[in-house]
């Protein structure tokens, strides 16, 4: 006769652990200049697809454009996040990638937004939701020291300047 082992798991303790794994965020700042410069048009197809990319995705954030620079915060699940940052990588149209900042984060500054635009001015600006004009101040402190990035991108968020405010100037 064969004794039969019992084992009894747990499954509230194995719940609660994938819903922590489920509900860790991460974020990733990064800085890199266009390979050529962007038109508007250009800038705004280049918006729609990150959103439809970024909705797929589970992911948030913001993205500033300013005479050939980019700077981007995004968030949301790590293996979301890792897809397509890798897909950023490869992107021809941007170069000298640098990271800022790739962190766990507690809760999501850019939850409103699959991806929201800064950049400085233009028509389209003050008709497409999302999109918000920059102060010259803003987007020269960023280029100046791209290290801030992180702390000049959280003043866009809804717990910063807010995501419906149409500028945002530098305090």
């Amino acid at each position: 006769m064969v004794a039969k082992a019992s084992i009894k798991v747990d499954t509230t303790t194995c719940q609660g652990a994938q819903n922590h794994i489920m509900s860790i965020l991460s974020t990733l700042v990064y800085h890199s200049q266009a390979a050529e410069p962007f038109s508007e048009v250009e800038l705004l197809y280049l918006l729609a697809a990150a959103r439809a990319r970024n909705r797929a995705e589970g992911l948030t954030g913001l993205l500033v454009y300013d005479e050939g620079h980019f700077f981007q915060w995004i968030e949301g699940p790590p293996l979301s996040l890792q897809r397509v940052w890798h897909a950023i990588q490869k992107d021809s149209r941007h170069q000298n990638i640098r990271v800022i900042t790739d962190s766990e984060i507690p809760i999501r500054l850019f939850s409103q937004w699959h991806m929201q635009f800064a950049h400085r001015g233009g028509a389209a600006a003050l008709h497409i939701d999302g999109l918000v004009e920059a102060s010259p101040d803003v987007l020269e402190a960023l280029r100046q020291n791209p290290n801030r990035a992180p702390e000049i991108l959280a003043e866009f968020s809804s717990l910063g300047a807010g995501p419906f405010a149409r500028s945002l100037e530098l305090r």
